[in-house]
């Protein structure tokens, strides 16, 4: 072994010398071929070079590199081994707070175990060290646990100035940090290959007190924790997943201080009533046919808003996709309840508090989900702005944190993960065709291929994978309708994605037949879902299947309401959700760089906008926005992704200006708008032109708002009338 011991010196003029003798004195192990000494000396104000000159005279195995700019102690070890003739090199501050005796060990733990890095540890023994403040060990302790917890390495001593390393390692990693960020650096970028072999080695510490000369402050701890992070996450689109990380914060720390859930009129409420009803009837009441709720007498509260079948008998209204969602939820719910002695009848706060907390797993789910898709596009830069604005800047923000209950973050996240498992699939099967095509091309060469081949070809298409690939699909496609029959559009998505010009649509259908096993398996799967429903509605309709809303409650498709559902003042989904024009425009862009997306998103967006403004109350009631539009928002938001996209790499500057203001201008007016909403400056469903303009820029009503709303007319609007 070759050894270069790299000094760092800055201004050490009292311990240099000292130093050196005891780095001189220090005997190496027998596999040390030869040692040289190199000082760094990092533009010194005092004498410390002239120091280092004196040795550098009597001995030809030290040498004295001068930088002419003080750069920090990165830049200087940098500089050393860069001028090094070693295959090794040792780090050794001129401090003394490492003593040079210690070296030997660290190279006998290197050479004796083939390692290719060994650090100093201070801190492995728990010996605590006098001068060695002990909010300065703690930082450390907790600099450590997070590298290691990056890493996936047990490191007790991050920032220890000993790091005995490979040169060809150094070399390789080209580190940028100058300064005190040095050690973290090299330790992060070193240990995250998993091939780096590491090991740590106790060494003796004699800290430095700032009179003494100790250089490393506060700030640079501050410091350090930012280093981690970047080096850590380095690679690893850590941005958009501390976005989601963030989003959830925030809103457990609202759900957390709004406390709605103590609210007895809140959480269960409106359509959550009838979406709920199926759970405590099954579990705690052991009656679906509602029976037990005409005269009881019982120990519990509760609500039921069921409707009349064909005979009379009670029948829930909506389906019961959200009570499957639910159904965990519930049961911690329950048991909560009975542990603490609240009302277990299904409408306390325990079975409330569960409930929301369920929105917020099902946001995060649907959050986790639109990130990859995102990601599998675009940066990651791009990704996390597009979360936070969708998130914050639409009414999604409601029906998660004060809304819960509803049936739009559900439908979100389910509609979200059919998307990102839909892209999946087809790029599984693409491969697969792949593979296909190379195994079967030795038989157009030699003949006939043999039956270990034709083996493997058969096994490349019917892997288990693709199986489970298109059970999942199945199974959340049958999710999806169960909550809301109408989102079985995103079928579009599915079957349209890829396809960009017509030669990509006939490999689309030919793909679809040679793969119809799989089609009918995805289709069994949905009904499969649906055999509860439709079992629930046997027994109490004698019908497979029931329309439960009634006569009075329908879509007029022959008369959708577009124009005021997109534009007017009561409910308009471009006032109240302003984001969604920059998701509009970003249509084109999607087109433009024929993304795989462009085709199916173009194809669902106006089908979608169609089916939900022929619905009889186009406003859909009470509420904040057009909500039926949040289940898709994950579509919307792959065509923002785009334009932002285009924005950013977009060479002309006054464009990139433009798109990305407007894009921020429209998430502050949409957080805005969730902030008039919340202080009652929005009505839920009678706003017109003129309260619209009253409360333009205020938070709260003004003394006239009442007076400017219109309530709309929803008997006429059951017939038809005034569309």
């Amino acid at each position: 072994m070759n050894l270069s011991i790299i000094i760092p010196v800055y201004n050490e003029a009292d311990v240099i010398a000292t130093t050196l003798d005891r780095v001189r004195e220090t005997v190496m192990p027998a596999f040390v071929d030869r040692t040289e000494v190199i000082i760094v000396d990092d533009c010194s104000t005092d004498h410390s070079a002239g120091i280092a000159e004196n040795y550098v005279s009597k001995d030809p195995e030290i040498r004295l590199i001068r930088l002419t700019v003080n750069s920090g102690k990165g830049a200087a070890v940098t500089a050393g081994v860069r001028a090094s003739t070693g295959d090794t090199v040792v780090v050794q501050d001129a401090d003394l707070e490492l003593d040079p005796a210690d070296i030997p060990a660290l190279l006998e733990k290197l050479h004796s175990e083939d390692l290719d890095i060994v650090s100093g540890t201070r801190f492995r023994s728990g010996q605590d060290y006098p001068g060695y403040a002990r909010p300065a060990a703690t930082a450390n302790r907790f600099f450590s646990s997070v590298a290691s917890l990056i890493t996936g390495r047990k490191i007790t001593d991050v920032t220890c100035g000993y790091k005995v390393i490979r040169k060809n390692l150094f070399d390789r990693m080209s580190l940028k940090e100058k300064r005190f960020g040095f050690e973290t650096e090299l330790m992060i970028r070193s240990l995250r290959d998993k091939n780096t072999m590491y090991g740590e080695c106790d060494v003796s510490y004699l800290p430095r007190r700032k009179t003494e000369g100790k250089k490393i402050r506060i700030s640079d701890g501050i410091g350090i924790v930012g280093k981690t992070l970047r080096y850590g996450l380095e690679g690893k689109k850590w941005l958009s997943a501390m976005t989601i990380a963030f989003i959830i914060t925030f809103m457990i720390i609202n759900m957390l201080s709004v406390k709605h859930w103590k609210e007895e009129q809140r959480v269960i409420e409106w359509d959550a009533i009838s979406y709920y009803a199926y759970l405590p009837a099954a579990f705690i009441y052991n009656d679906l046919s509602l029976s037990f709720t005409d005269n009881y007498n019982g120990p519990h509260k509760f609500i039921f808003w069921p409707e009349k079948g064909p005979d009379g008998q009670y029948v829930i209204k909506t389906t019961m996709g959200l009570s499957v969602l639910w159904l965990p939820f519930f049961i911690a719910g329950h048991l909560t309840a009975l542990i603490t002695g609240a009302d277990a009848g299904g409408y306390s706060d325990p079975y409330k508090f569960f409930l929301l907390l369920s929105a917020l797993f099902y946001l995060l789910v649907g959050l986790i989900c639109l990130r990859r898709i995102i990601l599998s596009q675009f940066s990651d830069r791009v990704t996390s702005l597009i979360l936070a604005g969708f998130a914050f800047g639409t009414n999604l923000y409601w029906y998660t944190l004060f809304q819960g209950t509803m049936a739009h973050v559900y439908s979100f996240a389910l509609v979200t993960a059919f998307v990102w498992y839909s892209m999946k699939w087809h790029g599984a099967w693409s491969k697969e065709h792949r593979v296909i095509k190379l195994d079967i091309s030795p038989s157009k060469i030699g003949g006939v291929a043999s039956q270990s081949e034709a083996g493997v070809v058969c096994q490349s298409k019917e892997t288990g994978h693709s199986v489970w690939h298109i059970i999942r699909l199945g199974l959340l496609l049958g999710l999806i309708s169960l909550i809301r029959p109408t989102n079985i559009i995103i079928l579009i998505f599915f079957l349209f994605y890829g396809v960009i010009s017509g030669k990509d649509l006939r490999n689309r259908v030919r793909e679809l037949a040679t793969d119809y096993k799989h089609i009918l398996l995805m289709l069994l799967m949905v009904i499969v879902v649906w055999v509860p429903q439709m079992t629930y509605w046997k027994a109490m309709t004698d019908h497979w299947l029931w329309f439960s809303y009634g006569s009075d409650e329908r879509f007029f498709f022959s008369d959708p309401a577009i124009i005021k559902g997109l534009f007017s003042w009561r409910k308009g989904l471009f006032i109240y959700t302003p984001l969604l024009l920059f998701s509009l425009a970003g249509l084109v862009i999607l087109w433009i760089k024929r993304s795989p997306s462009a085709l199916p998103i173009t194809l669902f967006v106006p089908l979608n906008i169609y089916i939900i403004f022929s619905w009889w109350c186009w406003w859909y009631g009470g509420g904040f926005g057009q909500r039926a539009f949040i289940d898709s928002y994950a579509l919307m938001a792959v065509a923002a992704a785009a334009l932002f996209s285009f924005a950013l790499s977009s060479g002309r500057k006054w464009l990139r200006i433009g798109i990305v203001a407007a894009y921020l201008m429209l998430i502050s007016l949409g957080i805005f708008n969730n902030i008039q909403y919340y202080y009652g400056a929005i009505h839920w469903d009678s706003m017109t032109r003129e309260a619209y303009w009253d409360s333009f820029g205020r938070v709260r009503p003004s003394a006239r708002f009442n007076s400017l709303l219109e309530t709309p007319d929803y008997e006429a609007a059951r017939e038809g009338k005034g569309r």
